[in-house]
């Protein structure tokens, strides 16, 4: 991460507005952590938002955002900045980068990076990502989960759901964030770098859709019955995760319309005004 980009994040942390400018750098950084919307040749950022930026300068560059501003960047050489941040975060790359977290579903075995491996419950295997693709991929489907806890507890998830996926045997992947040890952008980077069908499992509100949309060669997101989902997100849904989230992606929520893919669900989740976490199917009883 370049000082002219932290001192972007710095900057839009500090400040009270939430548009600002979406030059080539931040939207590269946004797009890689999904973080922001973009609304024609701006960036608008809420206050969560903000608070993700803060825990990234502080987990990744070792920068305190509650101390620093972009004004304590702005004049300094390399050796200077150095002790503004963790040199090993500064000067190497980033906590995740290229790293994958792996695992299968219940009662299959894991077959990638030349090797296989019986993995317990709540188990998984962290991989980079050159060694994933170094090697043949053997299962029928990637499954995107987006959530930790979900990815932990697949074994767990309702059938409901996990009846919805076409797949046998796919290698489920946890989609990454900054604290998680993998990175969105190697998810990425595995699906363009293979032919097997996506699917995503991912929370019932509009952040999670477009989480899913944003997916390479996305074949599916999982979901019970859309009539089931419609009535369980009326009874156990959250109105204000909702709204606070179709108000920053509202230009992107149009496109939803016209994707097969997406469309049923998003009328359902608009239909109740409410969002449900995707672990609400591992914490029910069956």
């Amino acid at each position: 991460m370049d000082k002219r980009l932290i001192n972007t994040l710095l900057r839009i942390f500090h400040s009270l507005e939430i548009r600002f400018p979406s030059g080539r750098s931040i939207s590269a950084f946004c797009s890689e952590y999904n973080l922001g919307i973009k609304q024609g040749a701006s960036l608008v950022f809420t206050e969560e938002d903000k608070k993700e930026i803060g825990r990234m300068l502080q987990g990744e560059m070792g920068i305190d955002p509650a101390m620093t501003t972009s004004e304590s960047w702005k004049h300094l050489g390399r050796s200077q900045s150095l002790q503004l941040a963790r040199d090993e975060k500064f000067a190497g790359r980033s906590v995740g980068a290229g790293r994958l977290r792996l695992k299968t579903l219940p009662g299959q075995t894991l077959h990638v990076a030349g090797g296989s491996w019986d993995l317990p419950l709540r188990t998984d295997l962290g991989l980079d990502l050159e060694v994933v693709l170094g090697h043949e991929i053997g299962h029928d489907a990637l499954l995107v989960i987006e959530n930790l806890q979900t990815f932990d507890d697949i074994h767990d998830v309702d059938v409901a759901v996990m009846d919805s996926l076409p797949a046998r045997d796919p290698l489920v992947i946890y989609r990454g964030d900054t604290q998680g040890g993998a990175r969105t952008d190697a998810i990425h980077t595995l699906i363009e770098s293979t032919i097997l069908p996506v699917y995503a499992f991912v929370d019932y509100d509009p952040a999670g859709l477009v989480i899913a949309s944003g997916l390479p060669r996305l074949a599916k997101v999982l979901a019970p019955s859309l009539h089931d989902l419609g009535v369980l997100i009326q009874m156990h849904g959250i109105a204000k995760r909702y709204l606070e989230q179709v108000a920053t992606a509202s230009h992107v929520l149009q496109q939803f319309k016209a994707d097969s893919r997406i469309a049923p669900l998003w009328s359902v989740i608009h239909a109740a005004g409410k969002g449900l976490p995707q672990e609400y199917f591992h914490s029910r009883s069956t």
